[in-house]
């Protein structure tokens, strides 16, 4: 729980100090001049009252305390969390997970792939947000409270082979996602709501079903103002879990002072609070440029709160550069913030013992706060007569519970064609090729020269490649559109060809660099761009002549420039 405080002063602390130094003031009275009273008073108050770098003293050594007993329980409660159950109620089944007092349930919200997002030299516009503003009414489930996370996760450019560094300087400093995924993570605090509970019977029997209920309801309004929300059933609840760690064995971590190592070398867990204060300018999606690894986002809310309270999270290398202001560490409290980020018991709450770290936002903020849903996708090309803008869209579903089925008609030249399926690879699209003319793509597989994204179909891949079953996007390229398990079917055909009326999105070349991107309601003309040594994928080479490679080098991709900042506190 948070710390109790009044008028700012932790309560519990304040009153022992003030207790204590009594008693010694007492106690040294006989014995010494009144002024050393006086003294060993004063500084004990001034060390529960006046903050270093957002904590007292007496809070410092408590925290280093807790630090050095609770790292190995906390990481065995992490752990040993009981097998989520699933509860059925009128409006359908719900997954809960127990973790103490605490239950937990959630929200899958599918991107709408149909909004684009187009991207200016400061600014990145999608209509495709859910904002706290609208989630701060559902709270109160009829006498039951909640709280309610935002819980957004995601990678600007996935790392597949060396082009993830060349599309990344399309990217810049802009905060582009490429690939992102966006939950409501539902909790019900059994203790807070005791009295509403035990009126409706046994805690044991009614908290499952209030808090499957109110996922249901919540979800249920969300679809009522045009977001795809659903309550989570189990299996999808614990699929939900394990990619809000991708990349992160929950039983081979322990904790720092500063962040959580991982077992693999040099993978770090880093989590800091956002301090609103400090945004300024920029917005909150400004946290998607600080990493290149996998980035986690936290907007909390909850009725004990004044405003939404923000924590982010990045797995990668060390946060040891230059950092803005609004991001403030958390020492000593960074696997509670690693568990605040996941569907457990501890919440953004916790975590607010240095109120400058994880602060409330103020109502002018909260009131046009916005987060992003799904991913901005992959970048088109500069909208025609706006050549500073640039168009993004996704290609397939990312949502892993029931993503949504979808057709895409591409009519264009082969490299243009095959310029859309390599920028789709490093948003996270696996991809399987059906085609009549592999030798021409054999020669982009073999530049992208990663087979857990981009295969032909029916060739051995060995065990690095996923089945076919796993592909998220099926490539049918100058052949007819046959059944198959993903999600995403692509027909490519040359320019000037018959569209199909059933196309969910289809792209035209209408130009010798000019494309026609028709989504519903809507047709934008995108002149195309490229990073440059982009061709090298696309040119096909006949046998027996030779091409230089693509670079070889497929580290960790890294922006162009960042904005500056001052380090973190």
């Amino acid at each position: 729980m948070p710390d109790q405080r009044v008028a700012g002063v932790e309560r519990g602390p304040f009153a022992c100090a003030v207790v204590g130094g009594s008693v010694v003031g007492v106690g040294l009275t006989p014995q010494a001049p009144l002024w050393v009273g006086a003294v060993v008073f004063g500084f004990v108050i001034l060390s529960v009252t006046v903050r270093i770098r957002g904590r007292t003293p007496v809070r410092w050594g408590l925290d280093w305390v807790a630090f050095r007993r609770g790292r190995t329980r906390q990481i065995s409660a992490l752990v040993g969390l009981p097998p989520i159950r699933e509860v059925r109620v009128p409006a359908g089944v719900c997954g809960i997970q127990e973790d103490g007092d605490v239950m937990v349930a959630m929200i899958q919200l599918a991107p709408n792939l149909d909004l684009p997002t187009v991207i200016a030299e400061q600014t990145v516009y999608t209509e495709d947000t859910v904002g706290p503003a609208a989630l701060l009414p559902m709270l109160d489930q009829y006498g039951i409270v909640v709280d309610i996370d935002i819980v957004t996760t995601g990678q600007r450019v996935r790392s597949a082979g060396s082009y993830s560094m060349l599309y990344d300087q399309l990217i810049g400093p802009n905060p582009v996602v490429g690939n992102r995924l966006t939950w409501l993570v539902v909790r019900l605090d059994q203790q807070r709501n005791l009295a509403a509970l035990a009126k409706r019977g046994p805690c044991s029997v009614v908290a499952p079903k209030a808090l499957a209920t109110a996922a249901h309801r919540i979800a249920g309004r969300l679809r009522e103002r045009g977001v795809a929300a659903h309550a989570l059933p189990a299996d999808a609840l614990a699929d939900a879990f394990g990619a809000l760690h991708a990349g992160i064995e929950l039983d081979n971590i322990r904790e720092a002072w500063h962040c959580v190592p991982t077992a693999v070398p040099g993978r770090f867990v880093t989590s800091f609070g956002i301090d609103w204060n400090r945004l300024e300018e920029v917005t909150l999606d400004d946290c998607w440029t600080w990493s290149n690894g996998r980035t986690t986002l936290v907007v909390s809310l909850s009725g004990l709160h004044h405003g939404p309270r923000a924590v982010v999270r990045y797995v990668g290398p060390a946060m040891e550069d230059v950092l803005p202001d609004y991001l403030r560490r958390l020492p000593g409290q960074q696997l509670a913030a690693f568990r605040a980020t996941l569907p457990t018991g501890t919440s953004v709450r916790d975590l607010t013992r240095d109120e400058r770290a994880v602060s409330s936002a103020l109502e002018e903020i909260a009131g046009r706060l916005s987060v992003p849903i799904g991913p901005n996708g992959q970048i088109l090309g500069a909208i025609s007569g706006q050549p500073r803008h640039r168009l993004a869209m996704p290609l397939f579903d990312p949502a892993r519970y029931n993503p949504r089925r979808r057709s895409v008609d591409v009519h264009a030249d082969l490299p243009v064609a095959q310029q859309i399926i390599l920028r789709a690879t490093v948003t996270g699209a696996d991809i399987e090729v059906h085609t009549s003319r592999p030798q021409r793509w054999q020669h982009l597989v073999s530049a992208v020269g990663d087979p857990r994204s981009l295969w032909l179909a029916g060739e051995s891949g060995g065990d690095e490649r996923t089945s076919s079953t796993d592909a998220t996007i099926a490539v049918f390229d100058q052949v007819p559109v046959q059944g198959t398990a993903a999600p995403t079917a692509v027909s490519i055909n040359d320019p000037g060809g018959r569209r199909s009326r059933s196309a969910d999105l289809a792209i035209e070349q209408v130009g010798e660099s000019t494309l026609d991107v028709s989504i519903p309601m809507r047709t934008v003309r995108v002149d195309l761009i490229e990073p440059r040594g982009e061709t090298r994928y696309l040119e096909f080479v006949e046998p027996g002549r030779q091409v230089a490679p693509p670079p070889a080098s497929a580290g960790v991709t890294t922006p162009l420039s960042r904005p500056i900042g001052r380090r973190a506190q």
